[in-house]
């Protein structure tokens, strides 16, 4: 764009609202309509499946050191006790 240009010669869009009443269809791009657009199948493709975890979930490793250290605060008692 030339120096002290308002608007775009280029495009023609307005110097106020940068905007064009004669704006082209932009039918050659490939662009995906609102309602045709699946973001969780975007995702899957673009970024591929989540992958199954190996190994213990959070969940049932917490329980398990929960349930241990139970166990060590109970036998403590019972060695204290007697």
């Amino acid at each position: 764009m030339p120096r002290g240009a308002v608007a775009c010669d280029d495009c023609g869009a307005c110097a106020k609202s940068g905007w064009k009443e004669n704006r082209e269809v932009y039918d050659g791009l490939d662009l995906p309509d609102d309602d045709d657009f699946d973001y969780d199948e975007f995702v899957s493709r673009e970024f591929g499946a989540a992958k199954p975890r190996r190994g213990m979930n959070r969940e049932l490793f917490w329980r398990w050191v929960a349930a241990i250290v139970l166990a060590v605060m109970v036998l403590g008692y019972l060695v204290a006790a007697f």
